[in-house]
């Protein structure tokens, strides 16, 4: 070999390895190697999932995301088709939010010029041991921007639950929103009663599809909803009371939602399904999930509006809160 091929062969070699050095520098900078999350979409909404998560268990819950939450909806006609708004990203985290960081290279990228306040409420989040609801491993955001999850073999039900408030809140009526604002608009009667009609058709949707699995069929699960979700948030053993009680043994502190309020919404849902049936319920859900109302009476009109609903249920109508 001559001395000018040596060369040649020298200065590629070196030209390699300078490409090999600058390529990994910028695989190992880039924001899916840096981030804490492995990055799937739903539709065209990005969803974040902590890599700690087992494999098998991100891509069953990236897949079936769709199917789970606006594909049950629709299968139990708590919904007629996919709504106009809907959460702006999905956190599926392993046993607790630390993971979530505004900071984080993939969420800041994907989520570049979201408001600050999403940013604040990442913080409160990933800080809050206590984040989910009593009744699931979730929480949406007020907003219904965002839905966190912390993933387990139940997901499906949490993200549901979380997704069932999302697009209520995302989809409200803006003269309906605009009460919810602590500004001179602030409506509190307005805001607890749109908190518990809220939670009386998130609840109805994620015990339907716990209530599936056991029953086998969407038909038995809606069959036998009054009796067999009734004990769950009633019985001294219940599930839900007991995560009420370690909240209050570890924070001094009620939850947000009590056992009770679960109860009592669990209740309402239940009395609907046998004084009006299924068809006057799932009207009701369609409406109000849909954003299709004007007043919280609307959704309600087959039952005389929701004071008369729950007078005719409790006897008077005020809200359980």
């Amino acid at each position: 070999m001559s001395a000018r091929t040596r060369e040649t062969v020298k200065k590629t070699l070196i030209i390699a390895a300078g490409l090999f050095m600058l390529v990994a520098i910028l695989v190992l900078t880039s924001a899916p190697v840096q981030s804490r999350f492995v990055e799937a979409t739903f539709g065209e909404t990005p969803v974040f999932i902590d890599k700690y998560v087992p494999r098998v268990l991100r891509e069953e819950f990236a897949a079936g995301l769709g199917k789970a939450t606006t594909g049950f909806l629709v299968d139990t006609e708590l919904l007629s088709a996919e709504p106009v708004r809907g959460p702006i990203a999905y956190f599926a985290a392993d046993r607790h939010y630390g993971v979530i960081s505004a900071n984080d290279p993939l969420v800041k990228k994907r989520l570049r010029g979201r408001p600050s306040s999403d940013f604040v409420l990442f913080r409160s989040i990933s800080a809050n041991f206590y984040a989910n609801e009593l009744v699931t491993r979730s929480v949406a955001a007020q907003d219904g921007s965002y839905v966190f999850i912390n993933i387990d073999q139940h997901w499906r039900a949490s993200v549901l639950h979380a997704y069932t408030h999302a697009i209520a809140a995302a989809n409200a009526p803006a003269a309906i929103a605009a009460a919810f604002r602590l500004d001179q608009g602030y409506d509190p009667d307005l805001r607890f009663a749109f908190r518990f009609v809220d939670e009386t058709f998130a609840l109805l949707a994620s015990d339907l599809l716990e209530q599936t699995a056991t029953k086998g069929s969407l038909e038995a699960a809606w069959a036998s909803f009054p009796a067999a979700t009734r004990n769950r948030y009633a019985a001294q053993d219940s599930d839900v009371l007991e995560r009420q009680a370690e909240v209050i043994m570890a924070t001094y502190d009620l939850p947000q939602k009590s056992a009770d309020f679960y109860a009592a919404c669990n209740a309402f849902a239940a009395w609907m399904l046998e004084r009006y049936g299924r068809e006057a319920l799932g009207s009701a859900a369609r409406s109000f999930l849909a954003g299709d109302y004007a007043t919280l009476d609307d959704p309600f009109s087959s039952m005389g509006g929701l004071g008369a609903a729950l007078t005719a249920w409790k006897g008077d109508s005020s809200i359980p809160r």
